[in-house]
């Protein structure tokens, strides 16, 4: 019903608006941003899909560099960083860390290379054109994994003519630079080149008084080298190579434990090195595609050869009030080669299409090395101190060995029925497999308690002592098939008016658990995930170009939803949610009523809720059961999911002197409060906020240069995006602090 109403609504909207704008589109002219989220060339407002698109003088004015960044400015995405690695959530959706060989359910694209695992692409962005975020089910045409929606980036490419730029960021309330540059322009008569590198090196936000030093400080390094050949008008071919070496120190986890000096609302954190080593979390990556497009006829053939590897290594513990509570040293390794061939007709006829096939093959392997000694703090009496009683102690080991292979075909065909209405229909055919082991074994010590009953298999290679306890040895495989549909129907009302009507599916692979040491060979392995989305938008061009809008409305079933799921007995357990909904609508508005001035307003309201989830975890909120198999956490809201959230902004720019012009900007973000842990506890609440940022900039008439003064989070609100509860020394809680308030000067010069 509620979806029905909003396409009364949007085909009401569009015939009132259509005969005024149709009028005074006549004479007017509008920039076009162009986007390839359906692998064609396209206006945005053309495209039915619900998505934002930052350029890169967007995100060079934001000063977005990561994808934590980036979430805050682009209503309905959440970015989650845990202890493993940073979740991407849309529309409530996304795949837990907990699990490392979770893939994506948010999948990322950097220049039409597919990567489930976000720490392929985890470093800073730097010289990116632009960044396309498409809400929704994209599996028919994007491909797999991609069941809550994609993010697409594309880097800057080469250039005709010869250009340079530098950028310069240093902060002004601690310590820290960003510095990154480019060259690009012709080599040869038919062969262009682009060379770009960045290095950020900056103190963190977080002051650790047991060290008296700031944490999770960035020190990055990338650099990326394109060349793009062009031997005749309908040829070309681009190779991208690209290197990051990624490090943070230390991480924003504050624990609530006050009379030890911690202090969330102050940013203070008092937690000693774990065992001696500094929390800290390194990526170093390599990618490269090689992208080509040959005509064939009228129709475009279209090459993309993708090669991706990574290793990361991460030491991250949970304590505060006990350093040597526990310390987990993450590894992982990964690579990818991918392979997609396309077809695609030329537009403007009656009919068009796209065909293709996609294959990659990737292993992927992890180690999960735990020292602990743990302890359960007693209180006493004051004033003596809490009493240790240690509980297990030792050292255990998991590692865990998956390669998979994908092969799908896929095409899409549009009937341009008449001039005003057209009929998209894509459809896709999807083969995954998986092989995967994982072995667990106590090294040392004495085991964590409740580790279930163990098969005496040995390891080779791994020495173990018998008395402390056998390894664990587990293995699957499977192969499964997927078809995921699509159906669009799009009507113009008018040129600068069209809405449109989609339905489409999305699905996930199954998979194993990676990292839990208390899995056993049944519970190994995950089903696939799958989901179902109806969508109805509309998007506009109204008063001669002076407003630019979009609203669309959305219902989303999951099916088979995969979850991390903390029991309170046996730990964390990756399996599947029965099933889950989430509707809303989102809404977009950038507004120009006077030369030099600029508005914007974006939001989304979502209501994202379990439909039914046999043997969860308890929530605060329902009665527990003792056996968990008898818990239905059905009718709860989804964690992480935000029912109100969006972006505002103005920009005013005028001339100074006949060389020189000014820049005023105030950007903002809102989001009402949501929970970051699956129990729904209160004290995981993350609380409603507004943050505003602002920007002074000078710089010349040609835009060649600029120097600007920059302050976000001007009013320092204090956030939080991820907490969970340490279940020793005395169950504290700890809190991922988000960036506060922050000032710098930023600087920019082209040639």
């Amino acid at each position: 019903m509620r979806l029905k109403s909003a396409l009364q609504l949007s085909a009401l909207t569009a015939a009132f608006i259509a005969p005024a704008t149709l009028a005074a589109a006549q004479d007017m002219t509008i920039e076009t941003v162009v986007v390839t989220a359906q692998k064609r060339v396209q206006d945005v407002q053309d495209v039915p899909i619900s998505m934002e698109v930052l350029s890169g003088r967007k995100l060079e004015e934001l000063n977005v560099r990561t994808f934590e960044d980036m979430a805050k400015y682009v209503p309905n995405l959440t970015i989650q960083p845990t202890p493993g690695a940073n979740e991407i959530y849309i529309r409530g959706i996304g795949s837990g860390s907990q699990n490392f060989a979770f893939e994506q359910a948010v999948s990322l694209y950097v220049d039409g290379v597919y990567a489930g695992r976000n720490r392929q692409f985890m470093a800073p962005f730097f010289d990116i054109e632009r960044i396309e975020v498409m809400r929704g089910p994209q599996g028919a045409l994007l491909g797999k994994n991609t069941n809550a929606g994609a993010i697409s980036l594309i880097s800057a490419q080469p250039t005709d003519t010869f250009k340079a730029g530098l950028d310069v960021t240093a902060l002004l309330d601690r310590k820290g630079f960003d510095v990154s540059g480019f060259v690009s322009g012709p080599l040869s008569d038919h062969l262009t080149g682009r060379l770009a590198a960045k290095w950020v090196n900056e103190d963190g936000y977080v002051n650790n008084i047991a060290y008296d030093r700031k944490s999770s400080s960035p020190n990055d390094k990338m650099v990326r080298g394109t060349l793009k050949y062009e031997p005749q008008e309908n040829a070309d071919i681009a190779i991208k190579v690209e290197y990051s070496d990624s490090l943070v120190n230390g991480t924003p986890a504050i624990a609530n434990i006050p009379s030890q000096g911690n202090n969330f609302w102050d940013g203070i954190k008092n937690a000693e090195d774990p065992f001696g080593y500094q929390e800290k979390d390194k990526t170093r990556s390599f990618n490269s595609v090689v992208t080509g497009n040959y005509g064939v006829g009228d129709n475009t053939l279209t090459s993309v050869s993708g090669y991706s590897t990574y290793n990361a290594k991460k030491f991250n513990s949970g304590s505060a009030a006990n350093p040597n509570d526990w310390l987990t040293t993450q590894g992982e390794y990964f690579h990818q080669f991918s392979q997609e061939l396309r077809l695609a007709s030329p537009t403007g006829g009656t009919f068009e299409y796209i065909v293709g096939a996609y294959a990659d093959t990737s292993k992927f392997k992890s180690h999960f090395d735990t020292m602990y000694d743990i302890g359960v703090l007693i209180p006493q009496a004051p004033p003596a101190p809490p009493l240790r009683v240690p509980v297990a102690a030792g050292h255990s080991d998991m590692i865990y060995d998956q390669q998979t292979s994908t092969f799908s075909v896929f095409g899409q065909g549009q009937w341009n029925v008449t001039e005003e209405f057209e009929v998209s229909a894509s459809l896709r055919y999807t083969s995954t497999s998986k092989d995967a082991t994982l072995d667990y074994l106590v090294l040392q010590g004495n085991p964590v308690p409740a580790l279930g009953p163990v098969p005496a298999i040995p390891v080779p290679g791994k020495e173990y002592d018998p008395s402390i306890g056998h390894p664990r040895h587990l293995d699957g495989s499977f192969r499964e098939e997927t078809i995921d549909p699509s159906v669009v129907l799009r009507y113009k009302f008018n040129p600068l008016t069209m809405a449109y009507f989609t339905f489409a599916k999305g699905s996930k692979a199954g998979g194993f658990v990676s990292n839990t040491r208390t899995v056993l060979q049944s519970t190994f392995s995950f089903k696939p995930e799958s989901s179902r989305n109806l969508e109805v938008g509309v998007k506009s061009t109204l008063l001669d170009g002076h407003l630019v809008g979009a609203l669309t409305a959305f219902t989303t079933k999951f099916n088979d939803l995969q979850v991390s799921n903390y029991l309170p007995v046996t730990g964390i357990t990756i399996g599947n949610a029965g099933s889950a909904t989430t509707r809303g609508f989102e809404f977009s508005a950038d507004m120009y009523p006077m030369e030099g001035l600029s508005l914007s307003l974006a939001g989304s309201y979502l209501d994202a809720k379990y439909d039914d989830f046999p043997g969860a975890t308890c929530v605060v909120i329902l009665p527990c059961n003792s056996n968990p198999a008898l818990n239905n956490i059905g009718g709860t809201v989804l964690p992480i999911a935000t029912k109100w959230s969006g972006t505002f902004g103005a920009r005013y720019t005028t001339p100074l002197t006949d060389s020189l012009k000014g820049t005023i900007g105030v950007n903002g973000s809102f989001r009402s409060s949501y929970f970051t842990e699956a129990d729904l506890n209160p004290n995981a609440r993350s609380p409603a906020h507004t943050k505003v940022d602002a920007r002074l900039e000078i710089g010349s008439i040609e835009g060649d240069w600029f120097v600007a003064l920059v302050g976000k989070n001007l009013s320092n609100v204090q956030s939080y995006n991820f907490s969970y509860n340490w279940p020793f020394d005395g169950a504290h809680r700890l809190y991922y602090l988000e960036p506060t308030r922050t000032f710098y000067v930023q600087a920019s010069l082209r040639f």
